[in-house]
């Protein structure tokens, strides 16, 4: 009896031990305290849908599209205007991140042009004297013409008499005389060598013979053989395909770093997989009023002739590279009709919209100008998502939500289009002009600007599916965009109709 006695005592007391132990002593694990027991746990505000932050519900749940919903946190620091996500939310909305970091920023130019003739090779064929052609050994445009080669044979009845004077000078050994019927002769198209011939021999001819100076190709005829010409006739326009010209239309925002002798990378859809190099040449003097384009002439050797004018170009100029640039991944810049801005991961492990100010691209990446430091990360994949959390409207509802414990649930209907919330926030009461914006894959585009998209609906504004034209601000550069690009882009109305595109970048093709 006493045994059992002793057993229960003991049974007691430790259950007393135990209880204490769990309920008043503090637990570490590796030798920090456990946050569980020491603080509170945060709780979230409610419930949103990845796709709509405007869904919320006061309990978790899944969302109109049966994707699991997101829980909000209220900040610790009162920065209502960051966010938190999840480990496991981040791993599924696939967020990527990247840092700002500062390198040499070497930026090509990309532009398209056409070929052309090499001007400095045309050579217009006019005889120097009145007659007829006799012979005349050019058939067609295209011919090939070698130098040396006689291209005709011009009689003129006149030519003799001024033979006739030179020679006549020459024998009377009156050297003034002798020069001045030696500059005629030459006046009327006789070659140095024909005139020290005919000092030679002293026979007359009523045929002037004209050949071919250099390798060439017949552009143009002028005339036919039996023909009666005159100085002003053009008998025919030669030019050597040795060498040609590409002239390249440069978007206006990208000519500040052009300069004579920058080299370039062209490609023609013609020979897939091959590189010509060229350099600029000339930089014309005026901008294209219409396209609001420069044009650059580039010079690349044509060996075989295998280039034709008239051929469209593919072309990447090579800038001089700039110094200690800072840059982060274009596709980590959110860009809208208020400005740029990124999303900013912050060091305890919340997410941040700054505002930024852009500079020029290169390739993959952007300069930054202001708003962020080197060393910085920013979020590269899925900050739609967290900005459209994080702009100034959620903000105040999520302020308003902390205030409210039982606050009602709003029942919305679910646009599909994951740029919902900002058509929502245009369509805002108040003096600012109405934004709209969706996705669409680019039909065509012009060098006025104009672009032409099939585009996905625009609730907002009660449109279906549409193929329609829009203009384009400055800003928005086309030559970033290729024909049969799905981009997503911001639009608004133009008070004497038609609508303007404001921001337009690359967009995932949603399955």
């Amino acid at each position: 009896m006493k045994n059992s006695v002793r057993l229960l005592s003991v049974a007691i007391v430790a259950g007393a031990i135990g209880y204490l132990a769990a309920n008043f002593i503090p637990v570490e694990h590796d030798g920090m305290q456990d946050p569980m027991v020491s603080t509170q746990e945060a709780q979230p505000l409610y419930w949103v849908a990845p796709m709509d932050s405007s869904f919320r519900r006061d309990a978790p749940g899944l969302s109109p599209m049966g994707m699991d919903l997101i829980p909000v946190y209220e900040e610790p620091d009162g920065d209502t205007n960051a966010v938190r996500v999840n480990s496991t939310v981040q791993h599924n909305l696939g967020l990527r991140t990247a840092k700002a970091i500062r390198s040499d920023f070497a930026r090509d130019v990309e532009a398209v042009g056409y070929t052309r003739w090499n001007e400095a090779t045309i050579e217009m064929l006019h005889p120097r004297a009145e007659g007829w052609l006799e012979v005349f050994n050019l058939d067609s445009v295209g011919d090939q013409v070698e130098a040396g080669q006689v291209i005709y044979e011009l009689y003129a009845p006149n030519l003799v008499s001024a033979q006739q004077e030179f020679i006549t000078a020459r024998q009377a050994r009156n050297e003034t005389l002798a020069a001045l019927a030696r500059e005629r002769l030459l006046a009327l198209g006789f070659t140095p060598a024909q005139v020290d011939e005919l000092a030679n021999n002293g026979n007359t001819s009523s045929r002037l013979v004209y050949r071919a100076v250099n390798d060439a190709l017949v552009v143009a005829l002028g005339t036919r053989r039996g023909n009666y010409v005159q100085p002003a006739s053009t008998i025919a326009t030669l030019a050597s395909l040795d060498s040609i010209w590409v002239d390249v239309d440069i978007f206006e925002t990208d000519t500040a770093d052009l300069e004579i002798g920058l080299e370039a990378a062209i490609e023609f859809p013609a020979f897939p997989g091959e590189t010509w190099t060229g350099e600029v040449s000339y930089i014309y003097p005026e901008l294209e009023r219409s396209s609001r384009t420069l044009r650059v002439r580039l010079v690349i050797e044509n060996e075989g002739h295998r280039l034709k004018p008239n051929m469209f170009a593919n072309v990447a100029i090579a800038t001089d590279p700039r110094l200690d640039v800072l840059a982060v991944p274009r596709e980590a810049v959110i860009r809208s009709g208020s400005g740029s801005r990124l999303i900013v991961v912050r060091d305890d492990g919340g997410f941040e919209p700054r505002a930024v100010r852009t500079g020029v691209s290169s390739g993959e990446r952007i300069e930054i100008l202001q708003g962020l430091s080197a060393g910085e990360t920013v979020v590269t994949s899925g900050q739609f998502l967290i900005d459209a959390e994080a702009n100034g409207e959620q903000a105040l509802a999520r302020l308003d939500a902390a205030s409210e414990s039982t606050s009602e649930s709003m029942d919305m209907d679910m646009d599909m289009d994951m740029d919902m919330d900002m058509e929502r926030s245009a369509n805002l009461s108040g003096d600012q002009e109405a934004v709209y914006s969706t996705t669409g894959r680019i039909a065509s585009m012009m060098n006025d600007g104009m672009v032409t998209l099939a585009h996905q609906p625009v609730a907002a504004l009660g449109w279906p599916a549409m193929t329609m034209s829009f203009t384009t601000v400055p800003e928005v550069n086309l030559s970033d965009f290729t024909v049969d690009d799905t981009v997503r882009f911001e639009f608004r109305q133009l008070e004497g109709g038609g609508y303007e595109i404001l921001v337009m970048e690359e967009a995932e093709v949603m399955q």
